[in-house]
């Protein structure tokens, strides 16, 4: 808990004053101010490190200089803007020596707890701790994804992790970045909702409150840089404070524009959230309706900025521009991975995700799979997910509502509501495991309470949707009862794990060796836990029998054989 810990301050740090430059910047350049606060700079600062770590990654490995480059350009930042520092330092001392920050400070410890020890991710086991040690050892190397097709998935949360887990130092590499978010992100939440019953709305509230149930869920997990955790976070981070700006007295322009870069960010991390860029078209509307277009052509090269990297690395490791997409065929490198494994990866990601489990059975209509995948789901996700049918029920009424009222629509919190029931549909059809999508599904009865919480005067509308909210509520019951017993039974399991200074290091298993044209290549005897200690290493033994070195060095990068 203590590295974990000390990590966490050497984040907090380096985000708060990267967004505290960026900020600055900004103001200067765009002549429109900001309203800065803790969050927002850290925010902001993960954003810019996960940025600058796969750029960085281009052209040498992601380490000691990498970080002593932050170091310098933060130490410049703390003499050049000592005003604003001693200002926000001022306001972090008022909130710690409180007793909000008594609680804060409980949080903290308790995510630390659960940062440091428990079950690694399979996923984390399979690639994303390998995935990690390649930003480590080489930045990036071309074919990549030849060695196994994960690596393709090339989310720019790795890089964030590679950035901080500092191996460097030779202690290990620390895996603390997702419990950072999940604390950060808490600490926020209780932040906005202590002032609840002074709220005229109540949508971002509720939202706050969604982020604590996601939190609540996902606590167990912190111990793995998972990407799907650290997509989900954000995206809940997004649509509270987009809700945030709609129920502002003053809305921001700059602020709607600085949440659609950060959906770009999003969309890096992990594809399938990617239907959150949509929310752009408002902040765009907005700056040609008042014809600043120097602001269009900012946000628009911040936005390609944040993209780059991620594209960049996309075709380096896979030769695809976006993976599993084939129908985006590009480039013809010699390194790029055969469209026979995008073909089998992408059926796989879907059969499994709807429980069929044979990339065979890719064309199965909806109306079969719907009933199997339904099946297999357990009780209280299948409670989670009848919330939702029962949220967007309350919608429609909410709808109606306006409609025969003559009521004028906020068409930014309507755009809200479809980009997040959009991405909820696109997540069924696509990848439908529950924690592909669990900030949509958390998401969608949040607004929809949230805006039903506004004050009307209309009892028959009242009554019907009431009954409404009171069923949600009952049927949402289930799911976080299952994650609050589970939660505690984690912490009596795991109270007399020796991780109270050390953070637990990643899994291992028994490996076997290969020899490819004189590099060895590791893969595990059983299974596919590839872990990070042996390295490099391939969770398929038939993928490495077909792939061979470009060049007479691992950095010259891989391609494949089998279908050459």
């Amino acid at each position: 808990m203590i590295t974990v810990l000390l990590n966490w301050l050497y984040i907090f740090f380096i985000t708060q004053l990267l967004g505290l430059l960026f900020y600055r910047f900004l103001e200067k350049f765009t002549k429109h101010s900001i309203y800065l606060s803790i969050t927002k700079n850290i925010v902001c600062g993960i954003v810019i490190c996960t940025v600058y770590a796969q750029f960085f990654s281009l052209f040498h490995k992601v380490g000691a200089l990498a970080n002593l480059i932050l170091l310098i350009i933060c130490v410049i930042v703390l003499f050049r803007y000592k005003t604003e520092v001693f200002s926000l330092i001022n306001d972090l001392k008022t909130t710690i020596f409180s007793w909000d920050g008594m609680l804060y400070f409980g949080i903290i410890i308790v995510v630390a707890f659960f940062t440091s020890r428990g079950a690694i991710h399979a996923d984390t086991n399979m690639y994303h701790a390998q995935a990690i040690r390649w930003y480590e050892e080489y930045g990036v190397v071309k074919g990549l994804a030849n060695l196994q097709w994960h690596f393709a998935y090339n989310s720019s949360y790795f890089g964030f992790a590679a950035l901080f887990s500092l191996s460097f130092l030779g202690f290990q590499s620390f895996h603390c970045t997702t419990g950072f978010i999940t604390a950060i992100f808490i600490i926020w939440s209780l932040n906005n909702l202590k002032n609840f019953f002074s709220h005229s709305y109540h949508i971002a509230d509720l939202c706050c409150i969604g982020i604590l149930l996601y939190a609540l869920v996902n606590i167990t997990g912190c111990v793995s840089p998972a990407s799907d955790y650290a997509t989900m976070l954000f995206a809940l981070y997004l649509i509270t404070r987009w809700a945030q700006e709609i129920e502002s007295e003053c809305q921001s322009t700059t602020a709607y524009c600085l949440l659609s870069v950060l959906a770009v960010y999003i969309f890096t991390l992990k594809l399938s959230a990617g239907l959150l860029i949509l929310l752009a078209f408002y902040p765009i509307i907005l700056l040609i309706n008042a014809k600043r277009t120097k602001e269009i052509i900012t946000y628009l090269v911040l936005g390609i900025i944040t993209l780059l990297p991620f594209i960049i690395r996309n075709v380096i490791i896979s030769g695809w521009l976006l993976y599993p997409f084939p129908s985006i065929d590009l480039f013809s490198f010699d390194w790029k991975l055969p469209v026979q494994y995008v073909n089998i990866d992408s059926a796989q990601i879907k059969v499994w995700a709807r429980c069929l489990y044979d990339p065979k059975l890719i064309d199965t209509p909806f109306k079969n799979w719907l009933p199997i995948w339904w099946n297999a789901q357990e009780r209280y996700a299948q409670m989670l997910i009848l919330t939702n049918i029962l949220a967007i029920l309350l919608d429609i009424i909410i709808l109606i509502h306006h409609i025969v009222c003559h009521k004028k629509f906020n068409w930014n919190l309507v755009l809200l509501n479809i980009v997040t029931i959009s991405s909820a549909i696109a997540w069924l059809f696509l990848a439908s495991f529950i924690r592909y999508g669990l900030a949509f599904l958390i998401g969608i009865p949040m607004l929809s309470i949230g805006m039903w919480m506004h004050k009307e005067n209309s009892s028959f509308y009242k009554l019907v949707s009431g009954c409404i909210v009171v069923l949600m509520f009952f049927t949402l019951t289930p799911y976080w009862d299952h994650y609050f017993s589970d939660d505690l039974v984690f912490i009596k399991q795991n109270l007399t794990e020796p991780y109270y200074i050390i953070q637990k290091d990643y899994d291992h298993s028994e490996i076997i060796t290969y020899d490819m044209n004189g590099a060895t290549i590791y893969s595990p005897k059983e299974g596919e836990t590839n872990g990070y200690r042996y390295f490099p290493s391939s969770a398929y033994d038939y993928m490495i029998e077909n792939t061979e070195l470009r060049g007479s060095d691992i950095k010259d990068g891989f391609r494949n054989t089998e279908f050459r």
